[in-house]
């Protein structure tokens, strides 16, 4: 089988959710192939979670997507810049198609999975190659938050043509409407590797606070935390001081053991984040990038499950505050969410099956 992920570079949450995915499916079948789609940075990410079946993996960098562009410093989408990046981006959309065209047909591929790439669902249905919709949220649904229909109607456009969806646990239910053979599934995450986890934990004799904000939490001035009682695990973002702050490298390949190892977690409230978080049953405040169907949608859920804290960027600069916030959760159960990922590859491939056998 020969599998093309065609996986948007907006941020790292598409690329790190399709890991545990694109590893069953070479587990499944030895004779499989994935090709990945996206951009320097985000096959960089891939490279490093994937490099044991380098040898089946074949990465192109030439895939580019506006996303949800905020303004410098905040955590509130830039309007005026995002609808011109788009529109420029229009242009280019026959480019994209044709150039794709040629390439599923040249690496005869079986399936094209688009998470959340709209126009590599149009060149699927151009040479006939089946194709599968999986996310929790699509670009239309979240573009039509700021703008009228000759913005967001070309991506729709696109999106109806998938041949399937696979739609995450905490997603929008417009999508419903979009594919008419759709399923719901859970939830998926990276590994755990219980060795490491047990070696994280080892170090500390505190409880351990994990802090995973990216660089949209940008605060200038340094947050003292020496005074808590914790031990802060921090990836880049939030400049936080004391002997109780251990920075990790930026080329750390796998968050869910620093998760697994963790009292509590503190994070950017993305769907994969949110994903590696729920399955490792933990408490935790999540930070929102304003007003947008995505984030709007994750977290009236978790705030009506009690599984989250909450957060707007503001209330950053008093971490002990939000901890008190986290230990006070009372979640309802976390039994409703389980690791999905061979569903989803028996449906990816069933998908695929049916067109090697056309051929």
């Amino acid at each position: 089988m020969r599998y093309a992920f065609y996986i948007t570079n907006h941020g790292f949450g598409h690329a790190s959710r399709n890991v545990p995915i694109i590893i069953q499916l070479l587990k499944n079948n030895q004779d499989s192939i994935i090709y990945i789609k996206t951009d320097s940075v985000r096959c960089d990410f891939l490279k490093r979670n994937l490099s044991e079946y380098v040898s089946r993996i074949y990465y192109y960098e030439d895939c580019n997507e506006n996303g949800l562009i905020l303004e410098k410093g905040k955590m509130i989408p830039n309007i005026s810049e995002m609808e011109q990046t788009i529109r420029k981006d229009f242009i280019h959309w026959d480019f994209y198609i044709d150039r794709e065209v040629r390439f599923l047909i040249e690496n005869k591929i079986d399936i094209v999975i688009s998470d959340i790439i709209p126009w590599a669902l149009k060149a699927a249905r151009a040479c006939r190659i089946p194709s599968l919709l999986i996310g929790n949220f699509t670009w239309s649904e979240m573009y039509k938050s700021y703008y009228s229909r000759e913005i967001w109607e070309p991506y729709e456009e696109c999106y109806r043509m998938a041949d399937k969806a696979v739609w995450y646990e905490i997603h929008v239910k417009e999508l419903h409407g979009y594919c008419k053979d759709y399923e719901c599934v859970s939830m998926v995450s990276r590994s755990v590797d219980k060795t490491e986890v047990e070696r994280i934990r080892n170090r500390f004799s505190k409880e351990i606070i994990f802090v995973s904000l990216g660089g949209s939490a940008e605060i200038s001035r340094p947050i003292p935390v020496g005074h808590l009682p914790y031990e802060f695990l921090v990836t880049r973002g939030l400049k936080m001081e004391g002997a109780n702050v251990h920075m990790l490298p930026e080329d750390m390949v796998n968050t869910p053991d620093y998760i697994a190892a963790s009292d509590y977690v503190i994070a950017k409230g993305g769907w994969s984040t949110v994903a590696e978080i729920l399955l490792q049953r933990k408490k935790c405040a999540l930070l929102f990038r304003g007003e947008n169907s995505e984030d709007n949608n994750t977290k009236l859920i978790l705030e009506e499950r009690k599984q989250c804290v909450g957060l707007n960027g503001d209330e950053l600069t008093n971490l002990g505050v939000i901890i008190d916030k986290i230990k006070q959760l009372k979640p309802d159960t976390y039994d409703i969410y389980q690791n999905d990922t061979e569903k989803i590859c028996r449906i990816i491939t069933q998908i695929a099956g049916t067109n090697s056998l056309l051929r």
